[in-house]
């Protein structure tokens, strides 16, 4: 009786963190850019996110060149992975771009759709635009002396988080 019991409750635990590993909160979000090297790094280890490259060459935008890429997988297989993050935290300047793609074990649209919702009707809406680089419609958010910005690549959600204003830079 004893064993199954602890079977279960180990099977309980390793199920949920399993569950809880795969997501990343809004609070994360609002709060990334507060965070130095050491305490970001710390913070993606506890919900589960690995360093895959110290400093990014093939960055998709040159102003992530250089940073540290993180994804949800140890072993990152092109369509499996399903959460990438990439941070630059340089000196004053800081910025973190999370991608939410559609992996071989979850969709990660419901993640970002929750986490938009709260931006939504816990951030400052400000103006948005079309990007010509990415060829869509971006939405900003500020609060606190943070830029907060959402759009999509194909079907990939993204949002990239700021402490300055990047809309010329980025977009």
């Amino acid at each position: 009786m004893k064993t199954k019991i602890l079977f279960f409750a180990l099977i309980s635990f390793w199920a949920t963190d399993k569950l809880v590993a795969q997501t990343l909160p809004y609070t994360f979000v609002k709060n990334c850019i507060t965070f130095e090297r050491a305490a970001f790094t710390e913070d993606m280890t506890k919900k589960k996110f690995y360093v895959l490259e110290e400093a990014t060459t093939k960055a998709k935008n040159k102003l992530m060149e250089g940073a540290t890429f993180y994804c949800n997988e140890k072993e990152r297989e092109l369509g499996y992975a399903e959460i990438d993050v990439l941070s630059v935290i340089n000196g004053t300047k800081k910025i973190v771009e999370i991608s939410f793609l559609k992996g071989g074990k979850h969709d990660y649209a419901k993640n970002f759709g929750e986490i938009f919702n709260q931006m939504s009707s816990m951030l400052n809406k400000t103006a948005s635009f079309q990007s010509k680089k990415y060829k869509t419609e971006v939405n900003t958010f500020t609060k606190n002396q943070a830029y907060y910005y959402t759009y999509k690549v194909n079907d990939v959600p993204v949002i990239v988080i700021s402490n300055y204003k990047i809309d010329e830079e980025y977009f």
